[in-house]
């Protein structure tokens, strides 16, 4: 059994991402055919050996011809050089073996016995279940039989595989069509995303990814992405543990989605985030900090499609801004004298949360965030805010204070509204006063309304 799954493993890791999919059967029935020979011949059963099938792939081995190679040198060692041993003095060979034994102290136990402490609740009692079946295998080792202690431990890591393999790593899947990122958009920019952002698959992962699920999750992906989907997003928050065959198949996903014209992104955050970069996975995919920003990496792609002249980042004109479409060029001429140009560097501070109210703003270039303050430290994005958009317009609604902090992400220019000058529009131009509160409580709606709509979608 240790065998046949070695030699799955060792075809996984060194197939190179995108390959065709190995024949698991057609391989242990070869390798079945192996050990049958080999006991002939006095030999043990067998497997395939990991660790020299990799270094062989390293240093240039792609065919068959390799292992004929591997296996002449191997036995040309033991027929010829194997009797020199004898000549090795036994305080040497004495070292050896102490070496081999402190090297086998297991670095995977003791790294999980570490994590304990430090994981989440659910990932502490999945550790823990791993830890007792080690500790249930050396005591029986020790007191009973090590034959039995090693087959108990094989039939309880092999339950504990199957129930594992019998769920699917997927929690959640949605498309990007009812939710959006948290980026404010014209809306003319919400229309397209409505109509066309079902072609964003994101994919909320659970659990841990390694060779047999991994495998499934490949084969789910492959079904979901056989319609309309163009682009993929996997959220990898609460995936607590990946292996290097789970990491090879990620690649893998990523080369074959790139070869039919689609892409993939994931978030790097959690507890996976290290291991994923020390396997080598970051450096194949599109990473984000969080599936928040890939969502709007996506959106941006399929934007950038639909409405090429979106493209760049010039300064637009008012009339392009999302919440004066529909006013004619008397409504834009009655506004413009009331509004004052400000551009703000990159990285400063608009307004603060609990500052005074008194003005809206109106990006026309660049983008800025807004942000709330944590009590433990640190800050959390809410929402950006896009070319063409608002924000600040509580301000000449209800005059409170600043319910959030902004600060521009980029060189921003914006066309700010004070209260004052806004009472000074409504005595002027009262109709394009009113025409414009209108407005601002249509951008509000809906965006209580795309709010709605994404707590339905995620609580479904």
């Amino acid at each position: 059994m240790i065998a046949a799954i070695d030699a799955l493993l060792c075809a996984r890791l060194a197939a190179a991402p995108g390959a065709a999919k190995i024949d698991g059967d057609r391989l242990l029935v070869r390798l079945g055919i192996g050990n049958m020979v080999a006991g002939g011949f006095g030999g043990i059963t067998s497997g395939i050996n990991i660790g020299p099938s990799l270094v062989n792939r390293a240093f240039g081995g792609r065919t068959p011809f390799s292992l004929l190679v591997n296996g002449a040198a191997v036995l040309l060692v033991i027929s010829v050089l194997f009797p020199l041993l004898a000549a090795i003095p036994r305080v040497v060979l004495s070292s050896v073996i102490m070496v081999v034994a402190i090297q086998h102290f297991d670095p995977w136990t003791l790294q999980m016995i570490k994590r304990v402490a430090s994981s989440a609740t659910r990932q502490r009692r999945l550790i823990m279940l791993e830890l007792l079946v080690v500790l249930i295998v050396a005591v029986l080792s020790i007191t009973v039989n090590i034959v039995l202690a090693v087959f108990i431990g094989i039939f309880i890591a092999v339950m504990l595989f199957v129930l594992r393999m019998s769920r699917s790593n997927i929690r959640r899947i949605y498309r990007c069509d009812a939710i959006h990122s948290r980026k404010s958009r014209t809306a003319r920019e919400m229309e397209v995303l409505e109509r066309k952002g079902g072609g964003i698959l994101a994919m909320e992962l659970e659990g841990a990814l390694f060779f047999g699920s991994a495998e499934r999750l490949a084969n789910e992906i492959d079904a979901a992405m056989a319609g309309d989907a163009r682009l993929l997003l996997l959220d990898l928050r609460r995936v607590n543990e990946i292996d290097s065959t789970g990491a090879q198949i990620l690649s893998g996903v990523s080369v074959n989605l790139a070869r039919k014209g689609q892409h993939l992104a994931l978030n790097r955050q959690g507890e996976v985030a290290a291991r994923l970069s020390d396997l080598g996975v970051l450096e194949s995919v599109t990473v984000f900090d969080d599936i928040d920003r890939a969502i709007e990496w996506a959106e941006d792609k399929l934007l950038t499609e639909a409405l090429p002249e979106r493209e760049g980042d010039h300064e637009i004109t008012l009339q392009e801004v999302g919440i004066l479409r529909g006013f004619v060029p008397d409504d834009i001429a009655a506004i413009t004298p009331h509004l004052k140009r400000v551009v703000h560097t990159k990285g400063s501070v608009i307004f603060s949360e609990g500052d005074p109210g008194k003005e809206l703003f109106i990006i026309l270039r660049g983008t800025a965030s807004a942000y709330l303050h944590q009590a433990g430290g640190g800050d959390i994005r809410l929402v950006t805010f896009a070319r063409g958009t608002v924000f600040g317009e509580l301000a000449i609604l209800d005059a409170g204070p600043r319910s959030a902090s902004i600060r521009a992400d980029s060189e921003l220019v914006c066309c700010a509204l004070s209260e004052t000058d806004f009472a000074a529009l409504s005595e002027r131009a009262p109709a394009v006063a009113i025409k414009l509160l209108a407005a601002l409580g249509r951008e509000l709606s809906g965006r209580l309304r795309r709010a709605n709509r994404t707590i339905h979608q995620l609580e479904a």
